[in-house]
């Protein structure tokens, strides 16, 4: 099979993950003044508890498949062999933790919450078929872009259409969830291209529940403390209307990290074919690729939000959600962090097998995001879980960086990231100071990012960075077929 090209991948996986964050990010301002911050707080506590119970059933499946069928994908009956033997397990996993989930509503959760809870089962049904995996194993990322897009756009109408008021609470949750079961389930239509039917008694589903286990640690590490910030400042402060603030905060922040992590995400299966071919000079070359571009892509991403965090919030959310703004000037420095996370863990520790070392750096950072919760949430709140939270990154990120060392050095990072920081300062500069004519407005905001964008973009071609010029040159190559084709 011919491998498909990485920069169609890149673009094709940037819009499936982004199709996850950008759906909300529509419609969060109609929400926003529909719903409210506590309504908001809510579902978003909730939706925390419930993944905890699809997390169990999906036991790291998906990293661990996805990294199976790339490594035999020229071999169509392995895979298929492979394919049915992971999803057959998924799917009875999934099963025990809906039944879990049915007596923890039973018996265990809130009165208020019983409701939204049982709506939000269909957050485990839609895990339970999720085959993404395949696809991505496969580098087909076309087809998943395609099939959901259409699903997504229809679950935009579906909330303008039903959510109106505060009590369409469990309609919006139904709408959200719905449309990721009804996406997943539309990606069965593609297996009969990929895999062929094997018979049941040829399956053996025990010999992969020790490699899944392993993939499942990170994951569920990583999981408990991205969670567990919801459900600690729910503990502590006792309302949902700070869960909502950081809600709104995070969301913003994870679309900026998407464009930055989805690279990784389709590199992974290749940089796991470079390393069994032993094209170690190949995999480091394309790590330090990797790596200059997440930082040309998100330090301006990251300065740029801390910038015009203050015009955004008012204008995006309305009156009222000022604290988010706030908060999203400490999230936005997870999009470097994050971004530097995947290329280091995802390039480097899981394809060369270091799933060990990935596991310690994830868990590290589990319990120094639990550590700070403690110390800072019941003081500070929202913005204590923040802060935790970049800080838990942070260590991992450097745990990463440690076990990684052979293929990448801290100072080699450090070195690389120099032009780029300048040129953000340099960028923030001018927002920051263009305030004083600028007024609070979408015209106001749209002049800042468009000033601030070139005077990065002329920053850093000024410091003659060579990853840039590079990139500029390419471009400046590709122009003229482009122009031919448009006049065609």
């Amino acid at each position: 099979m011919q491998k498909p090209s990485v920069k169609k991948n890149y673009i094709y996986n940037l819009a499936y993950q982004m199709l996850a964050v950008i759906i909300p990010l529509m419609i969060q301002p109609y929400i926003a003044r529909v719903l409210g911050a506590g309504e908001v707080g809510a579902f978003s506590y909730t939706t925390a508890i419930t993944g905890y119970f699809a997390l169990v059933g999906n036991l790291g499946i998906a990293t661990y498949g996805q990294l199976r069928v790339a490594a035999f994908r020229n071999d169509r009956k392995v895979v298929s062999q492979i394919f049915w033997e992971l999803a057959i397990l998924r799917l009875l996993l999934m099963t025990g933790a809906a039944a879990i989930f049915l007596l923890f509503i039973r018996f265990v959760a809130r009165p208020e919450y019983k409701t939204l809870y049982l709506v939000l089962i269909v957050q485990i049904f839609a895990s339970a078929i999720d085959i993404a995996w395949l696809l991505q194993g496969f580098e087909e990322f076309r087809k998943i872009v395609l099939r959901n897009t259409l699903i997504k756009i229809v679950s935009i109408v579906l909330i303008f259409a039903f959510v109106k008021k505060q009590s369409d609470i469990y309609i919006y949750a139904l709408i959200m969830n719905g449309s990721t079961l009804l996406g997943n389930a539309s990606i069965w239509f593609f297996t009969p291209s990929l895999v062929d039917r094997v018979p049941l008694r040829r399956l053996d589903l025990k010999r992969h529940l020790r490699s899944c286990i392993i993939y499942f640690i990170p994951t569920i590490a990583t999981t408990f403390y991205l969670s567990l910030d919801k459900q600690m400042i729910k503990w502590f402060t006792e309302t949902s209307v700070e869960n909502g603030y950081y809600e709104f905060a995070q969301r913003i922040e994870q679309m900026a990290v998407t464009v930055v992590t989805s690279l990784s995400i389709v590199t992974m299966p290749r940089m796991a074919n470079l390393f069994n071919l032993n094209q170690v000079d190949r995999l480091r070359n394309r790590l330090e690729q990797t790596i200059r571009f997440i930082l040309l892509v998100a330090v301006p991403m990251c300065m740029g939000l801390m910038s015009v965090s203050d015009y955004l919030v008012p204008l995006y959310l309305g009156p009222g959600f000022e604290r988010s703004a706030a908060l999203l000037k400490i999230f936005s420095l997870l999009i470097i962090v994050v971004g530097l996370n995947n290329a280091v863990g995802k390039q480097v520790l899981m394809p060369v097998g270091r799933q060990k070392e990935y596991n310690m750096s994830v868990i590290l950072g589990a319990f120094v995001n639990f550590g700070l919760n403690l110390l800072m949430i019941p003081r500070f709140f929202a913005m204590g879980a923040v802060t935790a939270s970049v800080a838990a990154e942070t260590s991992i990120l450097l745990a990463f960086i440690y076990f990684s060392r052979d293929y990448v050095r801290l100072s080699w990072i450090l070195r690389a990231s120099v032009r780029y920081l300048i040129a953000g300062l340099a960028m923030a500069g001018v927002i920051v100071l263009s305030r004083r004519w600028i007024t609070v407005s979408w015209k106001g905001l749209l002049i800042q990012v468009v000033g601030g964008g070139i005077i990065y973009v002329v920053t850093v071609l000024l410091l003659r960075d060579a990853f840039a010029l590079e990139m500029l040159a390419i471009i400046k190559r590709n122009l003229p077929s482009v122009k031919k084709r448009g006049g065609e």
